[in-house]
């Protein structure tokens, strides 16, 4: 509350989560462990990225001049430490039109010819599901219907609601991406 205050209100809210299969933490795994049996590995490696990824933040600029940052980490059900950080910029570079919005968020699939690597990481960490239908037991599920609203309907371009939150653009660009999913099977 003070930072608001003093600075206003935050233009962006950023998440790290850790990636267990980060190659600083599946090299230094003795065989047959898993990340999860090496809490202080991930702990570790998780700072050492964080900390760089609020220098990013801070000293390049790469999202705009920060005037104040706070974030705070938690550990999610799985034990893998999560971030959230918000960023209050300086006002020459706050992002005010959809056209600025996209040049910092992308809401689609990456092309997989061109960005095979973060083809990979988006759709192995970063889909929500498969729910509905498909898989009614999901967590997110309460009768037939995703609490998260799933799956989001296409958007051709980013627009900015009455309530100054943006909708994302979303075209549909004939790249989509299947998870299968484990039939469970009771007998």
């Amino acid at each position: 509350m003070a930072l608001v205050r003093a600075f206003g209100k935050p233009d962006l809210f950023v998440t790290m989560t850790c990636n267990p299969k980060w190659e600083e933490i599946a090299r230094e795994l003795k065989p047959g462990q898993a990340a999860n049996d090496r809490p202080d590995l991930i702990a570790r490696v998780f700072r050492i990225k964080l900390d760089g990824l609020l220098n990013d933040f801070r000293k390049t600029g790469v999202l705009g001049r920060v005037v104040a940052c706070v974030h705070v980490v938690e550990f999610q059900k799985r034990g893998l430490p999560h971030a959230h950080i918000l960023l209050i910029l300086a006002p020459e570079d706050v992002p005010r039109t959809p056209a600025d919005i996209d040049l910092i968020v992308s809401a689609e699939l990456p092309d997989p010819a061109t960005h095979p690597r973060l083809f990979a990481i988006v759709t192995t960490c970063m889909l929500h599901g498969p729910c509905g239908g498909v898989n009614p037991n999901m967590a997110c599920m309460e009768g037939n219907h995703c609490t998260k609203d799933f799956p989001k309907p296409f958007q051709e371009r980013t627009v900015m609601n009455p309530d100054g939150f943006p909708t994302y653009r979303r075209r549909d660009n004939g790249r989509t991406f299947t998870r299968r999913v484990a039939a469970h099977v009771d007998t």
